[in-house]
């Protein structure tokens, strides 16, 4: 098949995918704010100093694939960053299209819209945040599955513990399906990415096997607490909301029958979407369990969701294939413009953007920079707030030169020594550092910048000390 006929099959999802992002580009322009809060900024952080420190393309918590392309968008700053995640998030809409074209499905175009208008997607793409790129790598493997590119889609399968840690449990689904496919001679291409990997990392950790053996989030599971068992599925509305929960609910009850009803032969249509459903079901059942549990530094974060959204719209489209109902062209045209009015218009009025940063934010920008380093005159600086470092320009792991230090490169308040300055916030360093006003005074600093910005109820403080 030639690239023009490719166009011409697809031109609506390219259309619907260009205007999706001309769409975000827009508000990316106009936008200040970010999503994410401090895991938004610190991923950045990882991404943007990378080149200078090669070890943080092979940080677990930061993410190595997610580092590898985020490194040269972040050079461009935040906003580098949140275009890579607004171009994944169109671009696992766009994979999810071509896979439902594979399957068969009409309105197959509309899953670009499906995915990037999702609440958690539409919301989570303006971010530094690792989701976005999990997702489309997850979708994209899908892709090739459906077309029977068992390889290839193994081979970016392969990468997806790399983007996020939880998803190691799809693997058996992977394998399961290529011998359901009768392609088990593609499985070992699912272990290509952890082998590289594990070799790439080797020089940093002195362990062939860091992939497991370093993971950070055991010891970290007690400070995040848990929640109810069901926590995810009462976020529906924040999540995929009423149209895409409609659609979902429909295709869940339709495919037992489909199955049923072709028991004689299952067809290869049938494996790929039991492989979506079931990729959808047990990433949603396990954060459902871990926040439940208390376990797997789970902090009940609906944006994780984020990364089945493109399998969402993709199974979602199931629902739609009747032809009794939809077999009109006039009807098909009216449903899919008042589908895509819909979701544009619940994740609009959910987020009424263009909005401001976060009071965090805005108040960290108030902090007088130049004054600050006048007054430590080469002495250390300790901070917790990510974004301290963005605003004082502080690479987290320059301890020799500039002498700045970031929460984990410190133990305690204790480290600070006579003429080093302390920067605190109401968020990080009271939660996290456990460092209350109170000790501050008591253990002799002296107060040299304050900040605070106030919005109706809530307020955030941030204050320097230097330690006399």
């Amino acid at each position: 098949m030639t690239t023009v006929n490719v166009l011409k099959e697809n031109t609506l999802t390219i259309v619907l995918a260009l205007l999706c992002a001309v769409y975000f580009g827009y508000y990316l322009s106009v936008m200040n704010w970010t999503s994410g809060g401090g895991d938004t900024y610190t991923h950045f952080l990882f991404a943007k100093y990378a080149f200078q420190h090669p070890e943080n393309f092979v940080n677990h918590w930061g993410k190595p694939f997610f580092t590898l392309f985020a490194a040269p968008f972040a050079q461009l700053g935040l906003k580098g960053e949140e275009a890579m995640n607004i171009a994944c998030g169109i671009l696992s809409g766009v994979f999810a299209a071509l896979t439902a074209k594979s399957l068969g499905y009409k309105f197959h175009f509309l899953a670009v819209v499906f995915t990037v208008f999702a609440p958690v997607m539409y919301n989570g793409i303006f971010s530094s945040l690792t989701e976005p790129v999990a997702a489309l790598v997850l979708i994209a493997g899908v892709y090739f599955y459906s077309i029977k590119n068992f390889k290839l889609g193994s081979i970016i399968f392969s990468f997806l513990i790399l983007c996020r840690t939880e998803i190691f449990i799809f693997y058996p689904l992977f394998i399961f399906f290529l011998w359901g496919s009768k392609s088990l001679k593609s499985a070992p291409y699912l272990a290509l990415g952890f082998v590289l990997y594990s070799f790439i990392g080797w020089p940093f950790y002195e362990d062939l096997f860091w992939i497991i053996t370093k993971q950070p989030y055991a010891d970290a599971s007690a400070k995040y607490g848990s929640g109810g068992f069901w926590h995810y599925a009462e976020s529906y509305d924040q999540v995929i909301h009423q149209l895409l929960s409609v659609l979902l609910l429909i295709s869940l009850i339709r495919f037992p029958f489909d199955v049923i009803s072709k028991r004689k032969q299952i067809t290869d249509a049938l494996k790929l979407e039991l492989l979506v459903l079931s990729l959808i079901v047990s990433f949603f059942f396990a954060h459902s369990f871990v926040w439940w549990m208390g376990a797997g530094a789970s902090a009940g974060l609906v944006r994780v969701m984020m990364v089945i959204i493109p399998l969402i719209a993709l199974f979602s489209l199931k629902a739609l294939q009747w032809e009794k109902v939809f077999g009109n062209k006039w009807v098909q045209g009216v449903f899919s413009v008042a589908a895509i009015a819909v979701m544009v218009a619940v994740a609009e009025h959910k987020y009424d953007f263009p909005i401001n940063e976060d009071l965090e934010i805005l108040t960290i920008r108030k902090i007088d920079k130049e004054a600050l380093d006048k007054e430590r005159a080469g002495n250390n600086l300790f901070y917790y707030h990510p974004f301290a470092a963005i605003q004082l320009d502080a690479n987290p792991k320059d301890t020799f030169e500039k002498r700045f230090y970031f929460n984990g490169e410190f133990k305690s308040i204790s480290d600070v020594k006579k003429g080093d300055i302390y920067l605190w916030d109401s968020h990080f360093a009271a939660s996290e550092g456990n460092v209350s006003l109170a000790l501050i005074d008591a253990l002799g600093f002296q107060l040299i910048q304050e900040h605070e910005t106030r919005l109706e109820e809530y307020s955030f403080q941030v204050k320097a000390f230097r330690k006399l």
